[in-house]
């Protein structure tokens, strides 16, 4: 991987943890503890609000855990270790790693190992 390629993931992994960022703070307001007047709306608006809460949730955990591998993969990224599977050592290709910059697994380990 030469410098050109690292710069070009640098500026992905920048803008990605930039925008996921923005996004939990957004849904932040949406995870927040439901309360609704039970006279004003029923039952089933109760349960639809928490299901959607949960939903937001969700999302932002998974949100928060990808925000902290992409940092893991731009303090990785000036290394010569970056950009190499760490099951069978051989380089991750430039096009995975335009797509999913934290990936750590080349396409071949990580259907092998996780199917």
């Amino acid at each position: 991987m030469d410098f050109n390629d690292k710069e070009k993931l640098k500026r992905l992994i920048v803008n990605q943890i930039a925008d996921l960022e923005k996004q939990i703070n957004l849904s932040e307001e949406s995870s927040q503890t439901v309360e609704l007047d039970q006279t004003l709306a029923g039952r089933v608006s109760r349960i639809d609000a928490i299901q959607q809460q949960k939903m937001a949730e969700s999302s932002n955990l998974r949100d928060k855990k990808l925000v902290i591998d992409l940092k893991t993969a731009l303090e990785k990224l000036p290394n010569d270790d970056y950009g190499i599977c760490q099951e069978c050592d051989e380089p991750i290709s430039i096009a995975r790693l335009q797509i999913k910059p934290e990936s750590i697994y080349c396409i071949s380990c990580q259907q092998s190992l996780f199917g």
